[in-house]
């Protein structure tokens, strides 16, 4: 697994996962939601939608907001790198790295 901001790796084995111990309600469709105790993020296995941990603080709320909106920055960037080189080679233009 890469993350997407700092492009670092990871390898994420089996003993890894933690076992859900804990189970929220989803807010949107009513679903019971098992997930880890302390899990920033937890998705509901009837809607999909991706819920906040409920123990988190709001200080860890704040950074997983951070977080969350700079990976989507990433993602965004990624994006428009592909289309720019694919329309170049469309083209024939040399795109930047």
């Amino acid at each position: 697994m890469t993350c997407p901001c700092c492009h670092a790796s990871y390898v994420i084995a089996a003993g890894d996962v933690l076992p859900p111990d804990a189970e929220m309600t989803c807010h949107r469709c009513g679903t019971g939601a098992p997930h880890p105790a302390g899990a920033a993020r937890v998705l509901c296995p009837g809607c999909g939608l991706f819920l906040l941990g409920p123990d988190l603080t709001p200080a860890q709320r704040d950074k997983l907001t951070v977080t969350e909106g700079l990976t989507g920055l990433a993602a965004r960037a990624a994006v428009q790198a592909a289309k720019a080189r694919r329309a170049a080679r469309r083209g024939g233009i040399e795109a930047g790295p």
